[in-house]
């Protein structure tokens, strides 16, 4: 699947008639590949043979492949059938396909201009977003890399960690960490996405501090020199004013503490869906560029793992 990311879909679509035929090709593969990981754990989460076992300790039922118990968490919660889950499929496509994404923005467009209609589209795409987010993206190969490193060069164990998961989704990561033993806080917007992912952590019996988010322009305040590590998943191109939300951020961390952000920095994302324009014109900007030199270091563990920002002292 490593086929289909933001850079190779720019260079397949300066060629429309190859972007026509990957983008078919790849629609009528996911929906074997969606099956086929209902059966079996992904190779991407398997192959780490010292953090595989702990990612699977996160399981409600630790017999059954990852993305089969995360389907069971789905049913449970919202109160679905395989059934209803097919009819979905059925109608708005496989959640990392093109046709779920597309569904996906259709619920943001020309709705991001007030933060009521804003809010009020993402209480309306719950749904849709959390299957998004449990079934399209394994958000726990995303910070499994960067995990020896914390560990090695911190100077101290994962479970004395504290942790805020921030713009946290279904918040794989935090759960990793809280069953790890860290002290974990979770915030994001309060709605129906955001009570999925409580009830995730009450069910395994795990006790995060709980941030709700009123508005999409809220940036509540956060305890200066709190924090070990900020986890930022795809969420700059999301508020609309980043700079601030980074400067929170780095109020909020201790001195040599860790920002993980995804977006390595940068603003590589169209303006679409709940990809906000002034997000983005802010996340361009010289000021934000400037900052986030003046106050991090990036950590290079090789080439493609550069998403870890360590608060320079």
């Amino acid at each position: 699947m490593s086929l289909i990311n933001e850079k190779n879909i720019k260079r397949f679509k300066k060629y429309p008639t190859l972007f026509k035929i990957v983008k078919k090709c790849y629609s009528l593969f996911y929906p074997i590949y969606y099956i086929k990981n209902l059966f079996r754990d992904t190779s991407k989460i398997k192959n780490n043979k010292l953090w595989y076992p702990k990612i699977k300790e996160t399981q409600l039922n630790k017999k059954i492949p990852l993305y089969a118990d995360r389907q069971s968490e789905i049913k449970k919660y919202f109160q679905k059938s395989n059934l209803d889950l097919i009819k979905y499929y059925l109608k708005h496509g496989f959640p990392n396909s093109a046709k779920f994404k597309v569904k996906l923005i259709d619920f943001f467009t020309n709705k991001t201009d007030s933060d009521n209609l804003l809010k009020k589209s993402y209480e309306q795409s719950s749904f849709h977003y959390v299957l998004r987010l449990m079934f399209a993206y394994e958000r726990y190969s995303l910070i499994v890399p960067y995990l020896d490193y914390l560990v090695q060069n911190y100077n101290k164990p994962l479970k004395v960690f504290k942790i805020l998961d921030y713009g946290c989704g279904v918040s794989d990561i935090g759960l990793l960490f809280s069953s790890l033993g860290s002290d974990v806080t979770i915030a994001d917007l309060d709605d129906k996405k955001m009570d999925f992912t409580i009830w995730r952590f009450k069910t395994r019996n795990l006790e995060p501090t709980i941030i709700k988010i009123n508005d999409p322009s809220d940036y509540p305040t956060l305890p200066e020199s709190e924090y070990d590590l900020i986890i930022a998943t795809e969420l700059f191109e999301h508020v609309r004013n980043p700079l601030k939300l980074l400067k929170n951020f780095t109020s909020a961390l201790k001195q040599g503490g860790y920002l993980f952000d995804s977006m390595g920095g940068h603003f590589e994302r169209e303006i679409v869906g709940d990809h906000l324009k002034e997000s983005i014109e802010i996340g361009q900007s010289d000021e934000y560029k400037q900052f986030y030199k003046n106050n991090y270091q990036q950590i290079f563990i090789n080439e493609k793992l550069n998403w870890l920002f360590k608060k320079i002292v």
